[in-house]
């Protein structure tokens, strides 16, 4: 049956169809048009019925022409649009990439992942939360320093040096910050280590974890931004894990995780790896950045995994999951 497919690809920079080229990108975002398009030519080069768009517009508009949605459309300026698209799918009835709407809910609200988190018996930062209309009030929760950014969303948006805040003063200028912006804050604490990216892809539904991937940036706190996510700035750096202790410690953490947030097609797991070895989850995200230079494909290849070897395998295991094949 899959020879047969309507694939539509939708991603903001998703190309129109034929195209031999990435479209034009804005600054800010990088290296995200070469991304969507390598994307679009896996799907182009295995599948004879590929059409693209970048909005739920055209899901609407042609639901009924379509077979199966490959998404990767996580940012769009409305709220919630990480959830909206697998949500008009389920409406639809059209099996897509991902996760089902409640599934990428829970990735999407820090808050709720780290209470998951807790359950599965993994340490967290501890942490509160600030509503985008609510005053944040005068008595610390715990000791800092801190680490402010949004509640909600992906891909480090509004995250940079001025995240981590040494007093509460400090902290209440950032939840302010983000709250002028239309962002509902999440106040951690902030823990000093090292970052790591858990990627896992599933077999049958059971999940395989792929070496962790240990960032490292040149900015204070090893903090990671938005902008260097999308190489539009320099100063992350990224490599596979060797140390077998590690690498056991992370996998046995993200096999329980995994557990708890299927039905799903892949998924990355972030931690931060204390000073004194203590594992830290931070967040887990659903149809994550899988660009070749992405900690995934990073991961991937040294498993001797290709790129679009990597790509087709989640999605035949989507496609097995739904009943596609």
């Amino acid at each position: 049956m899959k020879d047969n497919l309507t694939i539509a690809f939708i991603a903001q920079y998703a190309p129109p169809v034929g195209s031999e080229t990435p479209v034009l990108a804005i600054a800010e975002n990088g290296i995200y048009n070469k991304y969507h398009y390598d994307i679009y030519s896996v799907l182009k080069n295995n599948f004879a019925n590929v059409v693209t768009g970048n909005d739920a517009n055209f899901i609407i508009k042609n639901h009924d022409k379509i077979d199966y949605i490959f998404t990767l459309l996580n940012r769009a300026p409305y709220r919630n649009s990480e959830v909206f698209i697998s949500s008009l799918a389920e409406y639809y009835k059209l099996p897509y990439l991902g996760a089902r709407p409640n599934i990428r809910a829970l990735a999407e609200d820090k808050h709720l992942a780290k209470i998951m988190a807790s359950f599965c018996g993994i340490s967290t930062p501890r942490w509160i939360t600030v509503d985008m209309d609510e005053e944040l009030q005068g008595i610390q929760s715990f000791e800092g320093p801190y680490f402010v950014k949004p509640r909600y969303g992906a891909s480090s948006k509004y995250i940079d040096e001025n995240s981590i805040c040494q007093t509460w003063q400090d902290v209440k200028e950032r939840v302010t910050y983000l709250q002028k912006n239309n962002e509902d804050a999440i106040i951690e604490e902030f823990i000093d280590g090292i970052y790591y990216s858990s990627p896992v892809v599933f077999k049958n539904g059971n999940p395989i974890i792929l070496p962790p991937v240990q960032e490292k940036s040149i900015l204070k706190g090893n903090v990671v931004t938005y902008f260097q996510k999308r190489k539009v700035i320099d100063g992350l750096s990224r490599t596979v894990e060797t140390s077998l202790e590690i690498t056991e410690k992370i996998a046995k953490a993200s096999k329980i995780i995994a557990h708890y947030i299927r039905p799903i097609d892949y998924t990355r797991i972030d931690y931060i790896v204390k000073n004194d070895g203590e594992l830290i989850f931070l967040e887990f995200n659903v149809c994550c950045n899988l660009g070749i230079q992405s900690s995934f494909a990073i991961s991937a290849q040294s498993e001797g995994i290709s790129h679009s070897q990597l790509v087709l395998s989640i999605l035949n295991e989507s496609f097995r999951r739904q009943g596609l094949t």
